[in-house]
């Protein structure tokens, strides 16, 4: 799949304020990886945007990097981290999470707050991979994705719906099925917790958040 469109559509969400989805309460749920992860640990946030869980975790006593695909992000970001003096904590680090430009085993723990939805199916293998393939053995795995349980998404019903897939200003968004996810993870991560969340109330969408451990 070409991605390119996406992309644009982020820059441009980013480059004016209108990143709606940086502001739904998620990190609340994401520091939950904390508390399987000893202090000084190293967690990678995939897809990290303005990297607002990144120094929620430096503040919680954690390293991380944010792997971000949008330059104007990174260098932002970076700049962000020099102004406050943490460059010893933190990083952002321009790349794709289909082909991540880091070493096997680096990470402790690894996050992805609402990439995963937007990848091509054809490319999950590759993310399962790539994935597997950072985190340390026994590391954690944070994800939350978009749940076909979800009874409303603007006019589309993807419960009631067949389709698991729709489109909306040329960006794609997939709604998972809780056993597809089950199915995808399970031959590389063993399942600590699976849940879904709804952070706006019973009217807005519905995520699935899931704990993993790499096997």
């Amino acid at each position: 799949m070409d991605y390119q469109d996406q992309n644009t559509y982020f820059a441009r969400a980013y480059r004016t304020g209108t990143d709606h989805w940086s502001h739904i309460p998620f990190t609340r749920r994401a520091h939950e990886i904390t508390e399987h992860l000893p202090k000084g640990s190293l967690v990678l946030d995939l897809g990290t945007g303005r990297g607002r869980l990144l120094f929620d975790l430096a503040g919680l006593g954690y390293r991380a990097i944010g792997l971000e695909n949008n330059p104007e992000l990174v260098a932002r970001g970076n700049n962000a981290i020099l102004l406050r003096g943490q460059e010893k904590e933190l990083r952002f680090f321009e790349g794709d999470a289909l082909d991540i430009p880091l070493a096997n085993d680096s990470f402790d723990g690894l996050v992805d707050i609402g990439l995963l939805h937007h990848i091509s199916p054809e490319d999950y293998t590759m993310y399962v991979s790539e994935t597997a393939r950072v985190l340390k053995t026994n590391g954690y795995f944070f994800l939350v994705v978009l749940s076909k349980n979800t009874p409303a998404f603007y006019s589309w019903h993807p419960a009631k719906d067949e389709i698991s897939d729709y489109e909306y200003e040329r960006v794609r968004y997939h709604f998972f099925h809780d056993q597809e996810l089950k199915d995808l993870f399970e031959k590389s991560f063993e399942i600590v917790d699976f849940a879904h969340d709804l952070p706006y109330g019973s009217k807005d969408a519905i995520y699935t958040v899931m704990l993993l451990k790499k096997r």
